[in-house]
């Protein structure tokens, strides 16, 4: 079996699924048909329990890519382009390229999901509330499967608005401090922070559920909390990987971020047709060529580039098929003039959103300078101080 069927497209936007999106089809249908529907209706049968449990699973995943459409969709209407949403084990995930330029247009982007599932949740227990049926006997399956449909959609808007970064809340949290502060390597590791903390408290209550019997429940919560986790150590490794050096005295600093680009500038390494897989890309790569940025080539023309955590975020059993065109955000080939100071390196890097550039003397190409160049020529410097 591939790594994902594609299923259609939503406003252009293609839709697939990821094989786990199977695990989580079974695993939440056997909860919903064993445990949820039969102890909120007791005079329903198991087979009915069943019919509702398949039901109400596919309901979700449909709550689910509408709230994965109202990233995409916000994220459009920013500026930004979608390359598609996925639906996974933990929900679904949409393949946004590029990141938001202001703190407003974060919030919005990733607000709009949780806002979605709130908004369905609501309204199907408004209904319930205000036309559902008064007797238990009255309850037919339909009830019960937008009653459940409309609660579980709340607890996903909740889950998803803690303050865990990457989850929506947390990058709700990382809008907040970079508006409040002005800086968005700030707000970055603050929500990186918050969002460590928040797993291993989710982590600790896993094990808590363990120990007090629920072993299956338990289990869940602290796998649910690894994943996050991983996904917060990925972010954490880019942060730091931006970040120089808050040692150095302000003076030095300046000196330093006023050496010219082409002092820094280093040779473009080998770089990598689009058309090659990640699978076949990893395994050139290591161990021989660990690059942090990777260029990539169009007929031996250098169309853009990757970072190294662009192909660790690629499911393993997509790796074979997914090539590094399909990755690469074009976006991403930005260029800075040889005498430029790498001050204005750094601020282009952000403004763009790239770890780095290509260095032009007039119509010559002199080479690149990524962030870790940077960083490193200004740690040197420091140290021989």
């Amino acid at each position: 079996m591939s790594g994902s069927i594609k299923l259609f497209s939503v406003f252009g936007i293609p839709v697939d699924i990821n094989a786990t999106w199977l695990i989580a089809f079974a695993l939440i249908t056997w909860s919903l048909s064993t445990a949820a529907f039969p102890s909120f209706f007791g005079l329903w049968s198991p087979t009915e329990c069943w019919i509702a449990g398949v039901i109400t699973t596919i309901f979700l995943f449909v709550s689910v890519l509408a709230h994965e459409l109202g990233h995409s969709l916000v994220a459009i209407s920013q500026g930004l382009s979608v390359r598609g949403i996925t639906l996974l084990l933990f929900g679904g995930v949409s393949k946004i390229q590029g990141k938001a330029t202001r703190p407003r247009n974060e919030f919005l982007i990733a607000a709009a999901g949780p806002a979605i599932s709130f908004v369905i949740g609501a309204s199907l227990i408004f209904w319930w509330i205000k036309f559902g049926p008064v007797y238990e006997d009255e309850v037919h399956l339909i009830h019960g499967v937008l009653f459940l449909t409309g609660w579980m959609n709340i607890l996903v808007a909740g889950f998803n608005m803690l303050p865990g970064y990457p989850m929506d809340g947390g990058r709700v949290l990382r809008s907040a401090v970079w508006s409040f502060t002005g800086d968005s390597e700030r707000a970055s590791r603050v929500a990186l922070r918050v969002g460590r903390i928040v797993f291993y408290l989710l982590i600790g209550w896993g094990v808590w559920q363990v120990l007090s019997g629920d072993v299956m429940g338990g289990i869940w919560v602290i796998f649910i909390g690894w994943f996050l986790m991983s996904s917060s150590r990925g972010e954490m490794q880019a942060e730091h990987a931006g970040a120089y050096d808050s040692r150095s005295s302000k003076t030095t600093r300046i000196n330093q971020l006023d050496l010219e680009v082409r002092r820094v500038a280093r040779a473009i390494p080998r770089m990598f047709e689009s058309s090659l897989s990640v699978e076949e890309t990893v395994n050139q790569l290591i161990p021989s060529l660990p690059m942090a940025s990777i260029p990539v080539a169009r007929q031996g023309e250098l169309i853009g580039f990757l970072v190294r955590r662009d192909l660790d975020f690629v499911p393993l059993e997509r790796t074979a098929e997914t090539t590094l065109g399909e990755l690469m955000n074009p976006d991403s080939l930005r260029v800075i003039s040889a005498d430029e100071t790498v001050y204005n390196a750094l601020k282009s890097m952000d403004k763009h959103q790239v770890v780095q550039l290509v260095v032009m003397e007039g119509d010559y190409v002199v080479g690149m300078v990524t962030r870790e160049d940077i960083i490193k020529v200004m740690t040197d410097t420091s140290n021989h101080k």
